[in-house]
């Protein structure tokens, strides 16, 4: 090949190269995986190219790409040379098809990626709300079904009657009541069952005690029947009445609602009003003297109960004579408690101070 045909050739492969790389480049989107394929291709181009013999190439082709390699004719007539070297299918165009589906392949495996990701994230959203679901089936199934717990234990007082021959005296004795819940399919009713007489203020706590505990719980007890047991071993209760146990029978029933268990160390004593506070009782001293007589370690009293009236005593003397005065002073019934049985003595307002304690494992 001598030096003019040479140059021609050279030329001519530089131009159909870069109209390859320039029609490989406007299909693939300027795709960064793919150029890189591009780039491959265009060596194999050129070597196809280079190894075109110049004799199956038009000789007018061949003096145009002369002419256009010199400046002597416009770009639009050479790449009207290019066109017509594809339509006569000197110059295959098929490597660049090929890439081009090659690069199709690419897309839609990334597409795929990107689907795989979307469905990953939408799947544990999906387990989130199933799992949250079941919670919900679990609760309204347990409120549906019929629900029994272990007793709590309550505390109480019956009067001691004593008699000198002239004239009778009552203190109070605390003593120990186990109550017990069942919640069954039912018409709302709520009932005491109790070996022993009941009073009508024993009835009232337990009505406001349901009442209550389906505030606390959110759960509609209108469809349910809720019947408290109240048991006892002492032989000297002749009767059971007052609202001392409503706090108890309160938190009994919110806790056989929520599934939770009772701490058998703590004890309380308190009536339950319609807000959800704790109300006032009376013979604090001797209720607290039961629950550590029954190894209670937390002892739970209506806010300002706390304490016990103690008469303090003081003497003087006066030539031979000694006078001794006394008056009540309040003294705070948990260190008294704790140093006698190591029962703490703790205040509470309402029922929620109440639940924190009795639902805690100690």
């Amino acid at each position: 090949m001598n030096k003019r045909n040479l140059s021609i050739s050279t030329v001519f492969i530089i131009i159909v190269s870069i109209a390859i790389a320039s029609f490989a480049s406007s299909t693939t989107n300027n795709s960064p995986a793919v150029s890189g394929l591009f780039v491959k291709a265009y060596g194999q181009q050129q070597s196809l190219n280079s190894s075109l013999s110049t004799s199956s190439i038009p000789n007018w082709i061949k003096s145009v790409a002369k002419l256009w390699s010199e400046g002597q004719t416009s770009d639009s007539d050479f790449l009207k040379t290019i066109q017509y070297l594809i339509d006569q299918n000197i110059i295959h165009t098929n490597q660049v098809s090929s890439l081009s589906s090659i690069a199709n392949q690419n897309n839609a495996t990334s597409q795929m990626n990107e689907m795989q990701t979307k469905y990953n994230t939408l799947q544990v959203k999906y387990n989130e709300l199933l799992q949250q679901l079941q919670d919900i089936t679990a609760k309204q199934q347990s409120a549906n079904s019929s629900t029994y717990v272990d007793s709590i234990s309550a505390v109480a007082v019956y009067p001691v009657t004593q008699s000198d021959g002239f004239f009778q005296t009552t203190s109070y004795n605390g003593t120990i009541l186990k109550i017990t819940v069942d919640v069954r399919d039912g018409t709302g009713l709520v009932l005491a069952n109790t070996a022993i007489p009941e009073g009508v203020d024993f009835q009232n706590s337990a009505r406001i005690a349901a009442r209550v505990a389906q505030n606390v719980t959110g759960v509609d007890l209108s469809k349910k029947d809720v019947i408290f047991s109240i048991t006892t071993d002492n032989q000297n209760l002749q009767a059971v009445d007052g609202g001392s146990a409503g706090g108890a029978m309160t938190v009994l029933l919110s806790s056989a609602i929520l599934g939770k268990s009772i701490n058998s160390h703590v004890l309380m004593t308190g009536t339950i009003q319609s807000d959800g506070t704790i109300g006032p009782i009376g013979a604090v001293l001797e209720k607290a003297q039961a629950a550590a007589n029954y190894g209670a370690k937390i002892f739970l009293v209506p806010l300002g109960q706390g304490t016990v009236e103690e008469q303090k005593c003081t003497q003087t003397n006066q030539g031979s004579f000694v006078y001794q005065s006394c008056s009540p002073q309040e003294e705070s019934l948990s260190p008294i408690m704790e140093s006698k049985y190591g029962m703490k003595v703790i205040e509470v307002e309402n029922i929620s101070d109440v639940m924190k304690y009795f639902n805690s494992p100690t």
